[in-house]
């Protein structure tokens, strides 16, 4: 089963269990023998009114005693502490009714929950992130910083009208960059985005999976990093790279992200020569296009001690 089969599973559950607890909650309240009655005669009423309708007459009496019978059923419900909403099942999203769909496209929250799945199997924890705030005391430049978060928040918020594919986050150790990060994957999830979220290690773990695996398994590997909406990359050349699998792929996923307009953002301690020098040209030349990328650099300021450090 697929990330996406498997998120759509867990929102049938959801929707199951909705209406399970919408049909415990009738049961209960079918127990008052007056309701009952009422209840059984309103669905009589409502098959009687199709067929007076479909022989072309008119079904005003029936339709009359149909809505006594409900103002009726909600006198009594409040009589019993109930109200007619504690008969409908309560469903977690009310856009889609926990079907997952609305309009022929995939809800919101069928999204976040691919997001969800495909960090789990990540190793991530994204009900754990930080979020944007306007909180820039912890960093030693906060003007700059306040401009460099802005400018993200707006990638973010703005997603499917900006015209850069490529975040190079770029500066030393304990500036921020992977806080910055998770706050851009946070506003992306919550904004109903599709999410990939991962380090260079995990995915340069999954690309080895997807070079020797079969026919079969492939796709499920590759597709989370060529069709989620975002793909975070957290910490690019801190993995261990291997023949034919790192540069190759990271390639792939790149360059089919870029042809797509999907958007990708990577971070990264290596400076500019250091990436060319050690991914070649080919992935330079995506991460640093001039027409869809940007990159941004945070400084050398860390934030682990808020002292700059030595060069």
């Amino acid at each position: 089963m697929n990330i996406r089969d498997l998120a759509c599973k867990n929102i049938l559950k959801k929707k199951m269990r909705a209406e399970n607890d919408a049909d415990i909650m009738l049961g209960r309240v079918l127990e008052n023998d007056e309701i009952r009655e009422l209840y059984s005669e309103s669905k009589k009423l409502i098959v009687d009114i199709a067929k007076t309708e479909l022989d072309g007459k008119t079904a005003v009496d029936l339709k009359e005693q149909y809505n006594a019978n409900r103002d009726k059923i909600a006198n009594l419900l409040v009589s019993l502490g109930y109200s007619k909403q504690d008969l409908k099942p309560k469903y977690s999203c009310v856009r889609c009714k926990d079907t997952g769909v609305v309009a022929g496209k995939d809800c919101e929250c069928l999204k976040k929950e691919i997001s969800r799945l495909m960090a789990k199997l990540s190793g991530v924890d994204i009900a754990n992130f930080p979020k944007f705030n306007e909180d820039y005391s912890c960093f030693e430049d906060e003007k700059s910083a306040k401009k460099i978060y802005e400018l993200m928040f707006k990638f973010v918020n703005e997603l499917d009208s900006v015209s850069k594919d490529n975040v190079l986050l770029v500066g030393d150790t304990g500036v921020g960059k992977t806080h910055l990060m998770q706050c851009m994957a946070s506003l992306a999830i919550q904004k109903g985005y599709m999410v990939k979220y991962t380090t260079a290690f995990n995915f340069n773990q999954e690309m080895l999976k997807y070079h020797i695996a079969n026919l079969d398994a492939r796709e499920d590997i590759i597709n989370p990093y060529l069709k989620s909406d975002i793909l975070f990359i957290d910490d690019l050349g801190s993995e261990n790279k291997i023949n034919s699998v790192t540069n190759e792929y990271l390639y792939l996923v790149l360059n089919e992200r870029m042809l797509n307009h999907k958007k990708t953002v990577i971070t990264t301690n290596l400076n500019l020569k250091q990436i060319q020098d050690s991914y070649g040209e080919r992935i330079f030349s995506r991460l640093l296009h001039k027409k869809q990328s940007v990159k941004v650099n945070l400084g050398s300021v860390d934030l682990r001690t808020g002292l700059k450090e030595n060069k």
